[in-house]
């Protein structure tokens, strides 16, 4: 709405004008489990190269972007992006999908940043503007699966278009400061993410990792389990060390006298994408001594059995 109009709205002289055609309100990318496991799995498959794929899905409105699955495409990188896509192997899999029944259309395309945190960088945004030129709604993914934990999925995605309003500023993931000091709200913008999940894919989930309830009855070969012992108490020795490192090194900057969001945001761009020492020191006890109990139960079983 220009001046002239809002002049009008509020009773001045001005004569009311036409309003201004607002982007897009409230656009949601909505991510299948199938789809967010491929992306992880071929994420981890590739490191410490970076993979990309496409993502097939549909456009249901004005406001939702579906992806229903994904495919990998050949490409791999080294740096902080990927090669340039290959069309002709991209067009030969949609068309081979279609022989199969499978009618999405291609609604996005996904990448690896492992350990450095989801953002587009300047080849990325230029794949990007290339896609959209072919179809405006397409939206970009960033995944890192290194940072990516149990229960947290370090994923972004982004679009160079300004599509975003404060319809749902308040569902979006507050970007990194690596994010944004690669441009993310200037030449590229965060969009928000939505998961769904039917009753067939809530029961893969629920049985991805469930074990059988003999498997706890197995009784490993021992020196197998000495040799694992001595690696993870290797490991959380090399962990300690490092959380130690890292707890001397905010010492050293609080001894500096800086307020601590400036202590904070020192330390967080020193160590990012690095392996928190605090998160996988944790893991790392906790497996050492389920496995070391499990152990010793069934051999006591054993040894009472046989």
């Amino acid at each position: 709405m220009d001046f002239s109009s809002l002049l009008g709205s509020l009773g001045g002289q001005g004569q009311p004008g036409m309003d201004m055609q607002l982007p897009d309100v409230g656009e949601t990318i909505q991510i299948s489990s199938l789809a967010l496991l491929k992306m992880l799995k071929h994420g981890r498959a590739g490191i410490p190269l970076e993979v990309m794929g496409l993502m097939l899905g549909s456009i249901v409105d004005d406001f939702l972007i579906r992806v229903d699955d994904v495919f990998a495409m050949p490409q791999t990188g080294t740096g902080v992006s990927v090669e340039d896509v290959d069309s002709v192997f991209q067009q030969q899999m949609i068309e081979l999908l279609q022989q199969t029944g499978r009618k999405e259309n291609a609604v996005g395309w996904y990448h690896s940043h492992p350990g450095f945190g989801p953002w587009l960088s300047g080849i990325d945004q230029n794949t990007q503007r290339n896609f959209e030129q072919m179809e405006p709604r397409f939206v970009a993914v960033v995944i890192d699966p290194v940072q990516s934990v149990k229960g947290r999925v370090i994923i972004a995605i982004s679009s160079t278009e300004p599509r975003q309003t404060t319809s749902n500023v308040g569902h979006l993931e507050r970007p990194s400061r690596v994010a944004v000091v690669h441009g993310c709200g200037r030449f590229y913008y965060s969009m928000p993410i939505s998961y769904r999940r039917n009753e067939l894919e809530e029961q893969m989930l629920l049985n991805l990792k469930r074990k059988d309830w003999t498997t706890g009855l197995n009784l490993r070969n021992h020196a197998t389990a000495e040799s694992e012992n001595e690696n993870r108490i290797q490991q959380t020795s090399d962990l300690m060390e490092e959380f130690n490192r890292r707890i001397q090194d905010e010492c050293k900057q609080f001894a500096e006298k800086k307020s601590p969001k400036e202590i904070k945001t020192a330390l967080s761009v020193k160590n990012v994408g690095k392996i928190d020492p605090k998160k996988r020191l944790e893991q790392c006890v906790t497996q050492a001594v389920e496995d070391t109990l499990s152990q010793s139960l069934t051999t006591m079983l054993f040894n009472a059995a046989f």
